[in-house]
C-alpha cells in the first residue's frame, strides 16, 4: 500500500505536530503525490479520549506527538492500547525508545517475551519543522517492515532532512537535533545584548546577526572543520581572537559540552520514568 492510500493520525497537535500535519498535507512533491488522508486531533473537543480512540481505529499510521509526561494519561483510557497494536506507529514523544513504546502498548505481554511487538519508528524533529527546515533523527524497531521505515523517511522529509540512526545513538544525537538550537539561540541573544549595550537596538542588528550565524554555520558542511573556520577568522592581533580567549576564559566550550550530555543522560531517564 503507498503512502497516498493511507489514513495517517496524529495525536497531540503542538508545534510539532501540527508542522508534521501540514508536511503531511502539502507534500513537496505535490505534481506525483496524492496526500494521505488526514486524521488528527489536538484535544480541544469535548470528548477528546474518545476521539483519540476513533482516529486510532480509522487511520493506518498513527503519530504519537503529546509531551512523554502524559504517556501514563493516554494509553490508560481503556480501548487505546488495544486500537494501536495492529497499527504502524510513529512516536516523537522525547525519551521514549521503541522498547517502552512496545510495553505501553502490549504491557506484560512485551515483558514476558511472548512475541507481541509493535512496528514503531521513534523520532526526534527540531523546531525548524515549522518552516520545513528540520533535522529529523529517526529509528525503527525491530519489528518494523522496510516499507514501513520508508514511509517513516517519507513523513519525516516533508518537514526537512531525515536521518535514520541506530537506536544505541538516539539519545545523544536527538539531543544534539533538539537541544543544539536552543543553546545557539541563547548565544545569538547574548550577542544582541552586548549591541544594546553599546547603544545598538536590538532589531537594528538580529538579522544582521542571525544571517551572519547562518552563513558561517554553512561552510561547515560545505568541508571547512569549525576549528579550521576559527583559525581562519582569528587574525593575529584582532577583535575575533580577543573575543574567543574571553570565551575560554568563561568556559563557555566545556559548559556546553555538559549541557548537552545533562540533556542526554535526561532523555535516557525517561523511558524509565513512568
Amino acid at each position: 500500500m503507498g503512502i497516498s492510500q493511507l489514513t495517517v493520525a496524529v495525536i497531540g497537535c503542538g508545534t510539532l505536530g501540527t508542522a508534521i500535519a501540514a508536511g503531511i498535507l502539502e507534500p513537496r512533491d505535490k505534481e506525483n503525490f496524492e496526500p494521505p488522508s488526514p486524521s488528527t486531533n489536538h484535544g480541544s473537543q469535548s470528548s477528546p479520549e474518545e476521539e483519540n480512540i476513533r482516529a486510532v481505529q480509522e487511520a493506518d499510521v498513527v503519530l504519537l506527538a503529546f509531551k512523554p509526561f502524559k504517556r501514563a494519561d493516554v494509553f490508560a483510557v481503556p480501548g487505546f492500547k488495544e486500537a494501536l497494536r495492529d497499527k504502524f506507529v510513529l512516536s516523537i514523544m522525547a525519551g521514549i525508545t521503541t522498547n517502552e513504546l512496545s510495553r505501553l502498548v502490549f504491557g506484560e505481554d512485551h515483558a514476558t517475551g511472548s512475541g507481541a511487538s509493535l512496528q514503531s519508528v521513534r523520532a526526534m524533529p527540531n523546531m525548524a519543522a515549522r518552516i520545513r527546515e528540520a533535522v529529523t533523527l529517526y529509528t525503527p524497531s525491530s519489528a518494523t517492515s522496510k516499507e514501513n521505515i520508508e514511509i517513516a523517511s517519507w513523513v519525516f522529509g516533508q518537514v526537512g532532512e531525515a536521518h535514520q540512526i541506530p537506536e544505541k545513538s538516539f539519545d545523544i544525537c536527538a539531543v544534539l537535533v533538539g537541544c543544539a538550537g536552543s543553546l545557539l539561540l541563547l548565544a545569538i541573544d547574548g550577542l544582541l545584548d552586548a549591541a544594546v549595550a553599546e547603544g545598538v537596538k536590538r532589531p537594528e542588528v538580529q538579522n544582521l546577526v542571525v544571517n551572519s550565524a547562518i552563513g558561517m554555520m554553512k561552510l561547515v558542511p560545505a568541508g571547512d572543520h569549525p576549528s579550521v573556520l576559527r583559525e581562519k577568522i582569528a587574525s593575529p592581533g584582532g577583535c575575533s581572537i580577543r573575543a574567543l580567549l574571553e570565551l575560554e576564559k568563561l568556559g563557555v566550550r566545556p559548559a556546553f559540552t555538559s549541557a548537552i550530555l545533562a540533556a542526554a543522560e535526561k532523555s535516557k531517564q525517561m523511558s524509565s520514568t513512568r
